[in-house]
């Protein structure tokens, strides 16, 4: 009796584990989507697929592209993505997606519809990241073939990631993060830029990229700054990295700072760290930002010796004017010109004095362009570099 009920205990485990997930597909019958482009059109939307070319990729068929590229167009997501099933010959997969590129256009518009498609549809993780294609279409960055990286999304992915990590003029910002922002009371997204350069030769078939001249590239440029779900304006450079250090997001870049018309220093950042305080001024709101830097010395141009004790302290306030000064283009930026708290300053006003925020929510923008904020930066060099005294400076007699 012991061992007919061990027997059926092992069958019925057996039809647990063996069996197959319901809804599998066999991976010969799926096309894997690595990047989606969303462009606006009198229409609707024309999306873009970049496609895994699974002949090119499992059998290193150089003469053929890694990716192929499908487009449909309609008024509705959902179904413009079945439209594909009557150009291909498999079912698109979603669930390895790397990237979504939105049209400039669209963007402008208003993307809550299709952030809404994204999180509704079970087929689509939540580790992709969102970019905007400036100056040129979704659709155009999508038809790029990339050097080294052969598959274009995934170029774009791990250019995304490491750029953020060592240049901090990027942000990478999945589809929680960008929800999030535009929900929040007192906070507005950005999202990072893609180009297209501006050489000659568009690189669509593989031939062109056996030369190491001038093809067209993708590059990561500037961030886009949103009202809500719409783009309202772009940080350039400079502004992107005064953005991200003001919200805590710099892991390391490289900073130059001039002493004087002859002398230039140029720091890497190892470490940065800010913290946002909101206190009253006048009975208002006001926001205190202090930012703290650590860096190493890279370069010294000119006559400087970073050694010498009376300069150490030259080294640290020459860095902090220059990261505030960062700051302070991208503030003005958006209080001056783009009118959006897209540093989450009426969040935190939120979170500290939430009766205070009921009187100020309803307008906020307005009120933020006149929203006090003081930036205070402290350096501090850790490394001179392996040479202190530039290797042709004489020495005073």
């Amino acid at each position: 009796m012991k061992l007919k009920r061990l027997l059926f205990i092992l069958i019925i485990l057996s039809t647990i584990f063996l069996t197959g997930c319901w809804s599998s597909r066999e991976i010969n019958t799926l096309a894997i989507a690595v990047c989606i482009g969303i462009d606006k059109t009198e229409n609707g939307y024309l999306v873009t697929e970049q496609v895994l070319n699974p002949r090119a990729i499992a059998t290193k068929v150089t003469a053929e592209s890694p990716v192929v590229i499908y487009t449909a167009e309609g008024d509705d997501l959902a179904e413009i993505v079945r439209r594909f099933t009557t150009q291909s010959s498999r079912i698109f997969y979603n669930a390895d997606l790397r990237m979504v590129v939105f049209g400039e256009d669209v963007a402008k518009d208003g993307i809550q519809n299709i952030l809404d498609y994204f999180l509704r549809n079970y087929e689509y993780r939540t580790d992709f990241y969102f970019v905007i294609a400036k100056n040129s279409t979704a659709n155009e960055v999508l038809g790029i073939l990339t050097p080294i990286e052969s598959v274009p999304g995934f170029s774009m992915y791990i250019s995304l990631k490491m750029s953020e990590e060592k240049w901090a003029a990027m942000k990478s910002v999945r589809i929680i993060e960008l929800v999030n922002s535009i929900i929040a009371d007192g906070d507005n997204p950005v999202l990072t830029g893609i180009e297209i350069s501006q050489d000659e030769i568009s690189p669509k078939s593989t031939d062109i990229l056996k030369q190491s001249g001038k093809y067209k590239k993708l590059k990561y440029t500037g961030l886009g700054a949103f009202n809500k779900d719409k783009l309202v304006g772009w940080l350039d450079e400079d502004e992107s990295k005064g953005y991200n250090y003001i919200t805590d997001n710099v892991k390391n870049t490289i900073e130059h700072a001039d002493y004087d018309s002859k002398v230039k220093i140029t720091y890497e950042i190892i470490n940065a760290k800010s913290r946002t305080k909101v206190y009253f001024l006048e009975n208002k709101p006001a926001i205190e930002v202090k930012i703290k830097t650590k860096c190493n010395i890279e370069i010294v141009e000119g006559e400087f010796d970073v050694s010498a004790e009376e300069n150490k302290q030259v080294l640290n306030e020459l860095l902090a004017s220059k990261v505030k000064l960062l700051c302070e283009k991208a503030l003005n930026k958006a209080q001056k010109e783009l009118k959006t708290d897209i540093f989450g300053f009426g969040e935190a006003i939120h979170r500290k004095y939430p009766k205070t925020w009921e009187k100020l929510k309803d307008d906020w923008n307005d009120k933020f362009t006149d929203l006090p904020v003081n930036i205070t930066v402290e350096a501090e060099t850790k490394q001179l570099g392996q040479i202190t005294k530039p290797l042709f400076m004489k020495e005073k007699e």
